[in-house]
């Protein structure tokens, strides 16, 4: 049995209604009633009469009600002690930009399904931030993982994990790549390859490296997919602006060089979103405390 069924349950219970339960939950009408469906096809009871355009909660329904409240009430006091992970079930459904998801989702997820085999997992790309923020709202997804500054974000719980730099890769036959510094003049006169959340420059907070950026760097390359872009550059057909944690292999295999630009400053943050009206799952908990050992705050 979810407990994600019977938190939709107490929800509507709560506002006595199943469209206030969906708004208040994130979740579209139509999910709400599979929940309770579903809930009603395993305990094989009526949980709420339906007369007119009200509802009201059945004997069985009260009588669920006491038994839900516990059931959650206990799970939660089980997460805080960390023992979820001996019998952690159900689903967690995460969204990820693409760089992170090729780069260093795979070890975490890793780790994730050894402590918890029963964890369903599902992992969805988010073009950028502000994607990750409408699959958040949309309920499509529990958590995201992505890179931004450390402005707040209305409506978003954020948990800033680790620092990371976006940088100009180039490859080693490249002549930028044997120069000790390289102005971004000097990368302009070469092909530039941009991925588009990063030609808008939607996550830098430093309005100087971002007014500089969009003044001189015009892309001969605007390849949406970062892990193409990465490739674009190994083959030598432009300098890729692209974050650190996704080049740093092909730097150790001498596959790319890292150019040394002093105008660059570009700094975002590892961070975990998850919408402030979520209900927090025991699957949530356990993989931000995951994330937490990883990257200790």
């Amino acid at each position: 049995m979810e407990l994600r069924n019977l938190i939709t349950f107490l929800k509507i219970v709560e506002t006595g209604s199943f469209s206030k339960a969906a708004e208040q939950l994130r979740y579209s009408q139509s999910t709400v009633t599979v929940q309770i469906q579903q809930l009603e096809e395993e305990l094989n009871v009526q949980l709420f009469d339906r007369i007119g355009k009200k509802i009201y909660v059945t004997e069985k329904g009260r009588e669920l009600e006491t038994h839900a409240q516990k059931m959650i009430d206990l799970s939660q006091k089980i997460a805080s002690i960390g023992g979820e992970e001996l019998e952690l079930q159900g689903t967690l459904r995460i969204a990820a930009l693409d760089s992170l998801i090729t780069a260093s989702l795979p070890s975490i997820l890793r780790e994730f399904h050894s402590r918890y085999p029963k964890v369903d997992l599902i992992v969805k790309t988010a073009d950028n931030v502000f994607d990750a923020e409408r699959q958040l709202s949309q309920n499509e997804v529990d958590l995201a993982i992505v890179t931004h500054d450390k402005r707040s974000a209305k409506h978003f719980v954020k948990t800033i994990l680790k620092e990371t730099r976006f940088v100009f890769a180039a490859s080693p036959s490249r002549p930028l790549a044997q120069k000790q510094t390289v102005t971004l003049a000097e990368i302009a006169e070469n092909d530039v390859i941009i991925t588009n959340q990063q030609f808008y420059f939607s996550d830098m907070s430093n309005e100087d490296t971002k007014k500089t950026l969009e003044y001189i760097i015009k892309p001969r390359f605007d390849i949406w997919n970062p892990i193409g872009a990465m490739e674009l550059a190994k083959q030598d057909c432009g300098i890729a602006f692209l974050p650190h944690y996704l080049i740093q292999d092909a730097v150790k295999k001498g596959e790319l060089c890292v150019l040394n630009v002093p105008e660059l400053n570009f700094t975002v943050w590892l961070q975990m979103l998850h919408h402030e009206q979520k209900a927090i799952t025991p699957q949530m908990t356990a993989f931000c405390k995951l994330m937490k050992e990883i990257y200790p705050i």
